[in-house]
């Protein structure tokens, strides 16, 4: 998100500021120990648990006197509760939306529980087709919704496929998973699908497994296995350089930005359909497959397909790469650009 804040603050009549919190529940926002993340961003970070937050983050944003306010979701109260102060009642607000529709009960109600949101809503932006079904499902009209969520650094990426294709040793053979170790991006399965790969072929590769988290435990002593733990975000094209396909089998994964920047790596892509992202970046045996979560004999297929297709592989990830384009920072900050102006140009807010 710094790379596409840095881009939409470059384009002309733009004053960008971002209000942000020092941690996520109970979990410490430990990407902004990188100082260089929001560098030349104007931002102001907010301690989540602070006394009178509610009046804090009304101040906050208001004393910039914003054209516009961008949530990132609802989950946060206190952000929804400076939606009804008099001071931002001239503003436009547009809500981030990445929660894929999936028809629970919780969702269903949600079309009551946030009506009050939605009626204030002048535009929701979603990360893809299933967050757009929940907009939908919840009221948004369909002239409010537009696409395009989520961005990364592309420029950061789009060297790695060169410098892989130049590198002595050929198209290394090692997948490579990044995401946090929690149950949501299902390392039991993995692990479980890389060991069934291994008894099915000759000269398996090697996984490499980049995060930290609650089920590391789930990596020890696992053959072919290495945990190289927490990689910081400026180190990551390294890691992707070395790794000649990526494997996501997330049970939960609203879009996943992980997946464009291995796309944008050169890296052919095996994910589950739960990953939102998935449905934009992969198309099976064009730069990647896509497996059901929690199919363990399927997931070892999916890998033993790209063990055997190696000759393929450098081919299947320039697809990746040109998938992965439209989500660059660039084209991230062209499209909320024009957002904005459209919203500019209507006569009136959509105050409730």
């Amino acid at each position: 998100m710094g790379a596409c804040w840095r881009a939409l603050a470059g384009r002309p009549g733009i004053d960008l500021h971002v209000v942000h919190l020092n941690q996520f529940g109970e979990i410490p926002n430990r990407f902004l120990s990188d100082a260089s993340l929001l560098q030349g961003i104007s931002n102001e970070m907010i301690t989540r648990n602070a006394r009178h937050i509610n009046q804090h983050v009304v101040t906050a944003v208001a004393r910039r006197q914003p054209h516009v306010v961008v949530l990132c979701g609802w989950p946060y109260h206190p952000y929804l509760r400076m939606l009804s102060s008099k001071e931002l009642r001239q503003a436009r607000i547009v809500l981030g939306m990445d929660s894929p529709w999936q028809g629970t009960v919780a969702q269903r109600l949600a079309r009551f529980r946030l009506a009050g949101l939605v009626k204030r809503l002048d535009l929701a932006v979603t990360s893809g087709e299933r967050s757009y079904q929940y907009a939908r499902h919840i009221g948004v009209p369909e002239n409010r919704i537009r696409g395009g969520y989520y961005g990364f650094d592309n420029l950061l990426f789009c060297g790695v496929a060169r410098e892989r294709s130049i590198a002595d040793g050929g198209w290394p053979r090692q997948f490579l998973f990044v995401g946090r170790y929690v149950p949501a991006k299902d390392l039991a399965t993995l692990v479980k699908a890389y060991s069934l790969y291994r008894t099915s072929v000759s000269r398996p590769w090697g996984l490499t497994c980049c995060g930290a988290g609650v089920d590391a435990e789930l990596l020890k002593g696992i053959t072919g296995v290495v945990d190289a733990g927490f990689i910081p975000p400026r180190e990551l094209p390294s890691v992707f350089r070395g790794h000649g396909a990526f494997v996501l089998p997330s049970l939960f994964e609203p879009w996943g930005v992980v997946i464009a920047e291995a796309a944008a790596s050169g890296l052919p892509v095996v994910c589950t359909t739960a990953c939102g992202a998935g449905v934009d970046l992969v198309r099976p045996y064009y730069n990647g497959l896509t497996v059901t979560a929690q199919d363990v004999p399927g997931l070892a297929r999916a890998m033993r397909w790209i063990h055997e297709h190696e000759s393929e592989l450098a081919s299947m990830g320039q697809r990746s790469q040109a998938l992965a384009q439209p989500y660059s920072a660039d084209a991230w900050a062209t499209r909320w650009y024009n957002y904005f102006r459209d919203l500019l140009a209507d006569a009136t807010p959509n105050v409730a």
